[in-house]
């Protein structure tokens, strides 16, 4: 948001330099991107008004111009503008004038002494024009431009933060300077107007949406006034150009109050006015001159023939205001702010009103709003205005309710104590209400401040006030904070993954639904207010931020990358209590060497096993032993390079290769391997407990035992370990053979069996008759035999 000095002193009545007014806004929170002031000095360059026109003597395309410069008389200037015409205001660079690098001098043109350039916008270095800049009406001829316009004003540049749509007008920073400086702020206070005629025809169709809706007729415009040089220049200031006297009045009080209006060419609009929902298959051709197909639920403005409008984001070509124009309709409403975000989001219009709308605007603007608007448009292009049309529904409108502010609270949050009289002296320059109640005060927001909810919002603004710099440092006291078990096991896999060379990742919790739904995860929540559309759904997974995050390592020439993120995941809204399901997990990508570069071993690509390994640690940590099988991987997973894994029949998580087609389409050269586990699974570390050494000896058998060949490894070992019993020490596959010697379809799995009892030493028959236990529970499962 760009303020201008002379524009902020409508509102704020203040001595302070402006710097100090920068100053306070940054200590008030709000970040100054930039600041200068208003436009070029522009020594030489004056008003000048064209009196006659005569064709050059000796070129087709030049004409010879007689130029007002007021009390120096007139000058002759050789112009080939088109747009030269008698009586034409117009910037007049004179001899002696320098424009960027170009020094202006007395010269003849074709044998025609020319003295001075009349400008265009572009060559002055203030915004294309087509031609010559055409000044408004007002325009004295002979006063310096840089005069006129005002341009050795000073400015600032506001980042307003989202939840500040207060801020988005001068009116609204204006006020917080206030509040934050101690300046006197100039509320407004409307002007009685003379109406007549009839009242125009409005109605509202979805009150909840559109809880009010505000209109009124200006008739007998006068189609060839102008905007005033003063209004061109404060719209050029934020960015916007003069077009038609009522667009921009209509765009400088959304500027100056921060309510949007509307315009449309009251001939052209049929019927009655409605706020309603878009009809299905309804288009409508918008000021930018595009065609959109509107969707079933977008709040429109239409008439008896159709849409008129995309409310609160755009107006459409068939009653737009034109220079033909001789009477308009002024609209004026107010929005629920997620009525209109995702219609904006979905068409691409990012507008100035549906950036107000979005965050809210103060229902209670509408009038205001209108009133001087039309006194406005009244003032520059004549009419006659009607009274104002009004549907409303305040029982929809927002509502504050009152806040207990503890002063207790605020001494222990802010480490000081701030006396009664100031809390309410700080939070009355905001235009909260403030009444004594119990020992601790009542505050009740105002309507336009949508982020205020809670008694933490206001110790928060009472420390704005008071300055973050006016707070002393306090040393704070150890204190012992007690991890959940949870957290304590996960931070434990966390460590280990660091240990086997990862990187941890914090990726944003919002997603693309397109992305997600192209990798496969259908069951989502969408928001109702995105920020942007590629950030209008909850995660489903960590995957899809993980292989963005790899991505953009990748492509900044990281060869090698190593990623994992502990997160908490989201289902799809429940449909009857609109519960989500929220799950925590750890998930990781692999990508690039295996190693790092080095001389002591071959150069490999990361491959299936390596991450399949990385995941097989990280269970043993949890002393669990999941079943690992290649049924129902995710689809965006290859085939044969995928698995799930599953503990006590219900799946835990999955690893696997990326499918080349999303590889390819994700920007990645090399194989990507990815894995996922449910954050459950490591539950509270177990606790350490001291053993005493064994004393007796301990028993080695090896087992091989002929299996199917499609059967995991993992259900052999898992069903070993539950028939040993306690004396079984440890386990491991120690080969796995296929080929001659056994039948098509199998294969040989080679066990190593640990056994040892604490309390005795183990004798044939007991170890025999524990391997034949064994050997019966795998034929039983899995058909399996011993090896001879």
């Amino acid at each position: 948001m760009r303020i201008a000095k002379q524009w902020l002193c409508d509102w704020l009545d203040t001595q302070l330099p402006f710097a100090d007014l920068a100053a306070a806004l940054t200590r008030g929170g709000f970040e100054i991107e930039g600041s200068g002031v208003t436009g070029p000095p522009l020594a030489g360059v004056v008003v000048g008004r064209i009196t006659a026109i005569a064709a050059h003597p000796d070129a087709e395309r030049l004409r010879v111009c007689k130029v007002d410069v007021g009390a120096d008389g007139t000058r002759t200037v050789v112009c080939g503008a088109a747009n030269a015409r008698i009586g034409l205001k117009a910037p007049l660079a004179l001899p002696g004038a320098v424009l960027g690098e170009r020094v202006i001098a007395e010269t003849e043109l074709r044998g025609v002494h020319s003295q001075g350039m009349l400008c265009s916008g572009t060559e002055l270095g203030l915004g294309a024009t087509e031609g010559l800049w055409e000044l408004p009406d007002d325009a004295p001829p002979g006063v310096p431009l840089a005069d006129y316009f005002r341009f050795g004003d000073p400015y600032l540049d506001v980042a307003v933060t989202p939840n500040r749509g207060d801020c988005l007008s001068v009116k609204g920073l204006a006020r917080e300077m206030a509040a934050l400086t101690g300046g006197r702020f100039r509320a407004p206070r409307p002007r009685a107007l003379k109406v007549s005629g009839v009242t125009p025809r409005v109605s509202v169709e979805d009150t909840s949406r559109c809880p009010r809706y505000c209109a009124r007729l200006i008739s007998d415009i006068a189609p060839d006034r102008r905007s005033p040089g003063w209004l061109v220049e404060r719209l050029r200031v934020c960015g916007a150009s003069a077009r038609h006297p009522v667009v921009d009045v209509t765009n400088y009080i959304l500027f100056d109050l921060g309510q949007p209006l509307h315009a449309f060419d009251a001939a052209r609009v049929r019927g009655t006015v409605v706020a309603r929902c878009a009809k299905a298959g309804e288009e409508i051709v918008l000021l930018d001159g595009v065609k959109r197909a509107l969707h079933v639920g977008d709040l429109v403005i239409a008439d008896d023939e159709g849409p008129l409008a995309v409310a609160g984001v755009m107006g459409g070509m068939r009653a737009a205001v034109g220079p033909a124009t001789r009477s308009v309709l002024l609209e004026a409403a107010y929005f629920r702010p997620d009525a209109l975000s995702q219609t904006a989001r979905r068409l691409g219009l990012p507008t100035e009103a549906a950036l107000r709308f979005e965050r809210g605007v103060d229902p209670e603007l509408c009038e205001l709003a209108l009133g001087r608007a039309t006194a406005l448009i009244l003032k520059i292009a004549g009419g006659v205005a009607s009274p104002i049309a009004e549907r409303s529904a305040p029982e929809h409108w927002p509502r504050p309710k009152p806040i207990r502010l503890r002063l207790g609270r605020i001494h222990r949050l802010l480490g000081i104590g701030v006396p009664r009289a100031e809390v309410k002296r700080l939070l009355r320059g905001l235009g909260m209400t403030v009444v004594a109640s119990h020992g601790d005060l009542l505050v009740t927001a105002p309507r336009f401040r949508f982020d205020i909810h809670a008694e933490i919002d206001l110790i928060g603004e009472v420390a704005r006030l008071l300055g973050y710099d006016e707070i002393p440092p306090v040393e704070l006291g150890s204190v012992l904070v007690s991890a959940s078990p949870r957290t304590l096991g996960t931070r434990r896999a966390a460590d280990l993954l660091v240990d086997r060379d990862y990187q941890e990742a914090m990726t944003f919790s919002l997603a693309d639904p397109e992305e997600q739904a192209r990798l496969g995860f259908l069951a989502q929540t969408l928001l109702r207010n995105p920020l942007a559309a590629p950030w209008s759904a909850l995660r489903a997974s960590l995957i899809p931020g993980l292989l963005a995050a790899a991505a953009h390592n990748r492509r900044r020439q990281l060869g090698r990358v190593r990623l994992f993120e502990v997160g908490t995941c989201f289902g799809a809204a429940d449909s009857k209590t609109a519960a989500i399901g929220e799950e925590s997990r750890l998930a990781g990508v692999a990508l690039g060497p295996v190693w790092p570069e080095q001389w002591g071993a071959p150069a490999r690509a990361v491959d299936f096993f390596d991450v399949k390994g990385d995941v097989e640690v990280l269970c043993a940590l949890a002393r669990e032993t999941p079943v690992v099988t290649a049924d129902g991987a995710p689809p965006f997973l290859q085939k044969g390079l995928a698995a799930t894994l599953s503990l006590r029949g219900q799946p835990i998580g999955f690893v696997g290769g990326l499918a080349p087609a999303h590889r390819l389409r994700l920007g990645f050269e090399e194989p990507v391997f990815v894995f996922e586990i449910k954050a459950s699974l490591f539950g509270q570390p177990p606790a350490a407990r001291a053993k005493e050494p064994p004393r007796f000896p301990s028993v080695r058998r090896d087992l091989a035992v002929v299996v199917p060949a499609g059967l995991p490894a993992g259900a052999v070992l898992e069903t070993v370990r539950r028939h040993a019993g306690p004396l079984l020490q440890g386990l491991v596959l120690f080969d796995m053979y296929q080929g001659e010697g056994l039948d098509l379809g199998k294969k040989s799995l080679a066990l190593g069996l640990t056994l040892q009892d604490f309390s005795r030493t183990l004798t044939d028959e007991v170890v025999e008759g524990l391997v034949t236990q064994v050997l019966t529970a795998l034929k039983a499962a899995y058909g399996a035999e011993l090896r001879q």
